[in-house]
């Protein structure tokens, strides 16, 4: 069985193909080139020829075939209100339709909120406790620890931090399930794009707010500089932008002592690759006595969360990876990204 796994990152989509336990292709597309040219995407997709495709799920669904969305769920997978325009969003819109007439095998997989292992009153109110891509890397990490401590998944207990190049996210994993996240919008911090979790007297005063505001407010715009490298980006440089950062990490991953045993953290994600980013987090959560290592995967070469997507994708379908699904209960995922709003009529 061939399954591509597709994550849709803020600066690169990554591609994994995985057929059984083997990868067989990586690589990786600029995602402004899905956002203009989206068809180059489902070039790549049709040349590979795989069973099924995992697609970028955006906030989730509960594990849905492109052939039976509605058109509410298309909604859901991006939550972007009729009449605004993110050109990657658009895209991403445009591949869909280009896959949907060639009547490929195309599935959608579920974000944090959907998963049953993930009790009701941490839902309250909440959207984006981790999105199908950060799902889909913690599932990786739960197979990862298990072969790497030769135990099985209920022994697998673990925080999972992700940086990515556009947000952050954390997710508790305890006896081999997530049981709790902190999406990117929601995190105590600001990301390298986004602005982390916002005072609700804000919101108000900003009045009509629009899907780009969460794309803003990172540490670039605390910084000052626009289009900041990640290389750039230092303590010594930018103090406040990046305490700002880093003590973002810091409060979510702490908050999560009352609810995984022990204190052992994997960092994942495009910022943990530079050492200025890396190195300080890392010695920050070990003061605090954390055990700190970078996520295993299972290749260097392309994304944890295309990889992830990929391993999920064939849990899914009946592979090799359908014990891990099923005890981490990702195949009873349900509902909907809006089930816990106590507005809800108003969306």
């Amino acid at each position: 069985m061939k399954i591509l796994g597709i994550d849709p990152g803020t600066v690169s989509f990554d591609l994994c193909l995985l057929e059984d336990e083997k990868i067989r292709f990586e690589a990786s597309i600029p995602s402004r080139t899905v956002a203009e040219k989206p068809e180059t995407l489902a070039a790549q997709c049709f040349d590979l020829k795989p069973d099924v495709i995992v697609a970028p799920s955006g906030y989730g669904l509960p594990n849905r075939r492109l052939k039976d969305l509605t058109a509410r769920e298309m909604f859901e997978l991006t939550l972007v209100r009729e009449g605004e325009k993110i050109p990657v969003l658009e895209g991403m819109k445009k591949f869909f339709a280009i896959v949907r007439q060639r009547n490929l095998e195309c599935l959608f997989l579920p974000g944090v909120l959907h998963l049953p292992t993930v009790p009701r009153w941490r839902k309250i109110n909440k959207i984006d406790m981790g999105t199908a891509d950060k799902m889909a890397i913690a599932a990786l990490s739960v197979e990862m620890a298990a072969r790497q401590k030769h135990t099985g998944y209920a022994d697998v207990n673990h925080i999972v931090v992700e940086m990515g190049g556009g947000y952050n996210c954390v997710m508790a994993i305890e006896n081999g399930r997530i049981i709790n996240g902190i999406g990117g919008t929601l995190f105590p911090g600001p990301s390298f794009m986004n602005s982390g979790a916002m005072d609700g007297e804000l919101a108000y005063l900003l009045g009509g707010f629009e899907k780009g505001l969460l794309f803003q407010g990172g540490v670039s715009t605390l910084a000052g500089v626009a289009d900041l490298a990640i290389s750039d980006f230092n303590n010594e440089a930018y103090p406040e932008a990046f305490n700002a950062f880093l003590e973002g990490v810091l409060f979510a991953v702490c908050s999560q002592r009352p609810l995984v045993p022990g204190k052992e953290v994997y960092l994942s994600g495009r910022l943990t690759s530079y050492e200025n980013i890396y190195t300080p987090v890392r010695t920050r959560l070990e003061k605090l006595g954390y055990s700190v290592n970078p996520l295993p995967v299972m290749s260097q070469k392309s994304k944890a969360a295309a990889q992830g997507y990929a391993v999920v994708g064939n849990g899914i379908c009946g592979g090799c990876f359908t014990p891990l699904v099923k005890h981490m209960m990702i195949d009873r995922a349900e509902g909907s990204v809006t089930d816990y709003v106590v507005w809800k009529d108003r969306i």
